[in-house]
């Protein structure tokens, strides 16, 4: 591994994705898959000047497994719901194509054998166990207190869940986990998708 642009520090999410698709093999149950590949790391300041940078070197693959918090979330004392009183921050909200997709799908446009893969988020279903509640939304300046009964997480069809951010770019792999198929694929009810993830690394 070379560190790419400097950061000393380190994240577990982001050290376990790593090791996911390159570990070595040191513990021979923890292969990656491909081991053989070489990884240049970044912390996620500025990650489009870096894309653009890498892929113009050459670089075949990128790998975003960091998301912005969006929908619910559980700030311990309360529940907190991003995106929905009035006219918040846009980015705020699911299924949107942002202007952070538009960038990278100018720089995937213009590197056609480099390939930007992205976390979906895993947000699925995700939000407090019965309704009304009360939580926080953020109103484009603060977070004030609502009591309004709102969808969880991609409800109600389920689907409407990939974060905001990039991960609605057409020019790249948008990724979500599912649950292990432990058998082996046999047909495509054999993929159930993971509710939420229990690893995420928020911008």
């Amino acid at each position: 591994m070379v560190q790419g642009d400097g950061a000393s520090g380190y994240s577990g999410h982001s050290t376990h994705v790593a090791g996911t698709m390159l570990a070595t093999g040191i513990d021979p149950n923890a292969h990656g898959m491909a081991n053989l590949a070489n990884l240049r790391a970044f912390d996620w300041n500025s990650d489009y000047a870096e894309m653009a940078s890498e892929a113009a070197n050459g670089a075949l693959l990128s790998n975003h497994s960091y998301v912005y918090i969006t929908g619910w979330f559980n700030g311990g004392s309360y529940w907190y719901c991003t995106g929905y009183h009035r006219k918040p921050v846009r980015r705020l909200f699911f299924q949107l194509y942002s202007d952070d997709a538009r960038i990278v799908d100018s720089i995937a446009c213009n590197a056609p054998y480099y390939l930007v893969c992205r976390a979906a988020g895993n947000d699925r279903g995700e939000g407090p166990a019965t309704q009304p509640v009360t939580h926080y939304v953020f109103n484009g300046t603060n977070w004030i207190f609502a009591s309004t009964v709102r969808n969880l997480d991609g409800m109600p069809s389920g689907y409407g869940c990939i974060t905001n951010g990039f991960g609605t770019g057409k020019n790249m792999m948008t990724v979500g986990a599912v649950y292990s198929i432990p058998n082996g694929y046999n047909s495509p009810s054999d993929v159930v998708q993971n509710g939420i993830q229990l690893y995420r690394s928020y911008r």
